[in-house]
């Protein structure tokens, strides 16, 4: 059985189907450490006219980053439409490309930050470090 095609490739192709959601395009940038993000910058969220928070955590105060040891520093940032109070857009780094897909599913479907903090993350990994930014959102500008 044949795969369905994409939306951006049906937008492309001229094919029939429901519009593409750019909301959510990751970007990951494969360098030693890899980083990723999704949605907006904090940068490009003010540029839209967003009344935004932030939330922030250093990956080697994490379990993983304590035990990943060399290679560990980094950091997961949150950016959360302080209005509608769902996250718009996540930078993360090391492992940025992995750390997102959860986060680019909470922005897809306008999941609720309050929501997201009372998720279990799986015990020790990189996306441990999204906890404690969610904690963190509020505590910026």
């Amino acid at each position: 059985m044949p795969r369905s095609l994409s939306r951006p490739v049906r937008d492309i192709l001229g094919r029939p189907g429901p519009d593409a959601d750019y909301r959510a395009m990751p970007r990951v940038t494969f360098t030693d450490p890899e980083v990723g993000s999704v949605g907006l910058t904090e940068h490009a969220a003010r540029e839209q006219g967003l009344r935004v928070r932030t939330g922030t955590a250093r990956v080697p105060s994490s379990a993983r980053g304590w035990i990943h040891k060399a290679g560990n520093d980094g950091l997961i940032e949150l950016v959360e439409d302080a209005d509608r109070g769902v996250l718009i857009g996540p930078t993360a780094g090391p492992a940025g490309g992995e750390v997102l897909y959860g986060l680019a599913v909470a922005i897809q479907t306008g999941i609720p930050a309050d929501r997201l903090r009372h998720m279990m993350f799986a015990y020790p990994t990189f996306h441990c470090a999204v906890e404690e930014a969610l904690a963190d959102l509020g505590h910026g500008d």
